[in-house]
């Protein structure tokens, strides 16, 4: 990001992905999101299961822990994710390189506290890993935070 808080320019533009239709499907193939937050001293960043739905990323966890701490802390945060990635050999091992699509964001996470919202949460999560009728246990549902990140920026890149 350039210092005025805009987005710096791709430095290979012609790899850049600016259609939302099409970041939106990088993310509906994604199956891990790294997830950035900020910390002392340094940022830290965490994979995660995840889906997207109206603007949104989603994403479950245990009640208490340290991304609960840090979002509540500062809940401004960074991600990334890679769909329909591949290790491409070559001779040399400057002649690797990797092919895919990849979407880099920013966006405010919010703990989810109403249950209606936290069963949308949990709903769009398990649809996005192919539960299309997802039942749970009202113990489970009870012990399990969702988190709500609203989606300010999403930028996406061709891989090689």
């Amino acid at each position: 990001m350039a210092g005025d808080g805009e987005p710096r320019p791709m430095r290979k533009a012609k790899k850049e992905i600016t259609d939302r239709a099409e970041l939106v499907e990088i993310l509906s193939r994604a199956e891990v999101l790294f997830l950035a937050l900020h910390d002392t001293p340094a940022p830290y960043v965490i994979p995660l299961n995840f889906a997207y739905a109206d603007g949104a990323l989603w994403f479950h966890c245990a009640l208490e822990g340290t991304k609960l701490d840090l979002i509540r802390r500062d809940p401004r945060v960074g991600f990334s994710a890679v769909a329909d990635a591949r290790l491409v050999t070559g001779p040399a091992a400057c002649d690797f390189t990797s092919t895919g699509r990849s979407v880099v964001g920013r966006g405010t996470a919010r703990i989810v506290v109403e249950p209606g919202e936290r069963r949308r949460g949990l709903d769009v999560l398990m649809h996005h890993y192919g539960m299309e009728r997802p039942n749970y246990r009202p113990d489970s549902f009870e012990r399990t935070c969702v988190v709500r990140v609203a989606v300010e920026e999403l930028r996406g890149k061709r891989l090689a």
